[in-house]
């Protein structure tokens, strides 16, 4: 999805952000604004909202000297991830359809977001997840990435943020051994790298990274690696708001399923969705 015009106040309010975050003096604040403002005019029409994240990302890791701001950010929502799983998992073992269950759960973990909410408090996240099993949800479409998955000989999953991964293995483990693990190349906001799959206790299975810091998946961007497996997989499930705004404009003629919360507007418009719904969207089935 390239930005849209409406995008652009979220990207400016980025970009501002950033530059209060890097650099201590308004001097330099307002140098560094300019600069990135720049890269807003000179980027083509085709550039994604995850695509601009990352150019500016960039330049501040560049600036700053810090890499990895959100490690600790990455960490906590980690360890609520793995402290909250048991419980998960009873509950997707003793409902009447473990499989809906654990969908519903994973895309409630993807609540915990701290691109579109950047103030977002890990405190209230068990309740967001829960409230799943409250709000609406396909279950036809459900049923049919079932179906899917299970006549699957390869799947690529490409994970989201951290702490929601965790719970992406109530979906995740039951096809283990056909599953490929996609994950950003470089850090970027509270996003899964290669560092924090085996801290989410995902392990023995094939992971791919995108190569670059775009908190999706950029496909002029990535690495080659990363897209060749996607396009060679029997189903793609991306996960997110950031996958989604990547790669729902039919990059592939393979089946991909999103999963993902509707956190913007932009995006509960383009789904026909109310913000804080649930979504499974499928392409090419």
């Amino acid at each position: 999805m390239r930005a849209q015009v409406d995008c652009y106040p979220c990207i400016l309010s980025q970009l501002s952000e950033l530059a209060k975050k890097a650099v201590g003096t308004e001097e330099a604040q307002h140098a560094l604004v300019k600069r990135l403002l720049r890269l807003v005019l000179e980027a083509d029409e085709e550039t994604t909202p995850p695509e601009f994240a990352s150019m500016f990302h960039s330049i501040v890791a560049e600036i700053s000297g810090i890499d990895d701001p959100w490690r600790e950010v990455k960490e906590r929502s980690t360890e609520l991830g793995l402290a909250m799983l048991p419980d998960l998992q009873k509950i997707t073992a003793q409902s009447s359809d473990p499989f809906e269950a654990a969908v519903r759960l994973a895309i409630g973990g993807n609540i915990i977001d701290y691109g579109v909410n950047p103030d977002f408090n890990l405190s209230e996240a068990e309740e967001k997840i829960r409230e799943v099993f409250d709000l609406p949800f396909d279950r036809e479409l459900c049923a049919e990435l079932k179906r899917r998955l299970d006549a699957a000989h390869s799947i690529f999953y490409m994970l989201d943020n951290c702490g929601e991964a965790v719970i992406d293995r109530l979906l995740i483990e039951p096809y283990r051994d056909k599953i490929t693990i996609g994950v950003r190349g470089l850090p970027i906001l509270n996003d899964v790298t290669r560092r924090e799959v085996a801290l989410s206790g995902i392990t023995d299975m094939p992971i791919v990274d995108t190569g670059d810091r775009a908190p999706g998946v950029s496909l002029r961007n990535s690495s080659r690696e990363l897209l060749d497996a996607m396009e060679s997989a029997d189903v793609i499930i991306a996960k997110g708001q950031g996958n989604f705004e990547s790669l729902d404009e039919g990059f592939t003629a393979r089946p991909i399923f999103f999963l993902l919360r509707v956190k913007c507007n932009i995006v509960s418009r383009r789904v026909n969705s109310p913000l804080g719904s649930i979504k499974i969207i499928g392409e090419n089935l």
